[in-house]
């Protein structure tokens, strides 16, 4: 979920990206030998090019969901229609084989090997996320009572947000978070509180007007330890079967909670 470098902890997805369209390039520059004209520029455009168109088509669909136009452009909430994203890249490569010719086999072999590296890295991330389900940790309400995530899920969907009240970006979120528990009433929504007390708590939901029905305590960090989860905020999405079926790390967006809530819904 994350890759943790000392202080900084690193959500996984992007350095997979980044990852993957460096072995590309790599490829792409060993079949390009000895041809002329560069090939990495081309697959680098072709990249972003296709990251941008995603971004815009996402945000058009989820318009109404961003309150202003610099939202819009905050790519950290990672909400890209990669469909339409994959498509943009490939029309953007059969361009510029038209254009270099020359280059073909090695702008083609290198498009190929970035979406054969992530397929299969991606593959392998699910797989893995798979194996993992909603954990039976006791955790404590804020009356003080004990309760586990699976007696709160209790076979339904549930999204679990890891959070602390001195974490910025975790209280950004917090209002999204709020109006989704209000829009999913079928979806469970935990905010699971990192290592602080029941007081501390409620006095910020308190402060900041904000209502949740399922706010629990975990006082010594072992769902996060679980889900190798170094920073926060840290949203967990799990089916109703328990499984972990997606993850991010990092603030999100009311637009980015809505299209995984929707994918999840269906």
């Amino acid at each position: 979920m994350s890759i943790n470098l000392g202080p900084f902890a690193l959500p996984l997805e992007p350095l997979l990206l980044f990852g993957c369209a460096l072995l590309g390039i790599l490829v792409a520059s060993v079949l390009a030998r000895k041809k002329a004209g560069s090939v990495t520029d081309p697959l680098l455009m072709m990249l972003l090019f296709g990251l941008v168109i995603g971004r815009i088509v996402f945000v058009i669909k989820f318009a109404d969901q961003y309150d202003s136009f610099w939202q819009m452009l905050d790519f950290r909430d990672r909400g890209v229609d990669w469909v339409s994203g994959t498509i943009a890249m490939a029309l953007f490569l059969l361009w510029q084989i038209k254009r270099l010719p020359q280059q073909r086999i090695a702008l083609f072999g290198g498009a190929f090997s970035i979406l054969l590296f992530f397929s299969v890295t991606s593959l392998l991330m699910n797989v893995g996320r798979e194996q993992l389900s909603i954990p039976d940790i006791a955790l404590e309400q804020l009356d003080g009572e004990q309760i586990s995530l699976v007696q709160v899920a209790e076979n339904n969907i549930t999204v679990v947000n890891l959070w602390a009240s001195w974490c910025p970006p975790c209280q950004r979120e917090m209002p999204a978070f709020e109006k989704s528990a209000q829009q999913y009433p079928d979806i469970r929504f935990v905010m699971l509180n990192q290592q602080e007390s029941a007081a501390k708590v409620n006095d910020f939901l308190a402060d900041n007007k904000l209502t949740f029905e399922h706010v629990l305590l975990d006082k010594t960090g072992k769902v996060a330890d679980t889900f190798d989860a170094y920073g926060l905020p840290v949203t967990l999405y799990f089916d109703q079967q328990g499984t972990l079926v997606d993850s991010h790390m990092g603030e999100v967006s009311a637009a980015s909670l809505s299209a995984t809530l929707e994918r999840l819904s269906k």
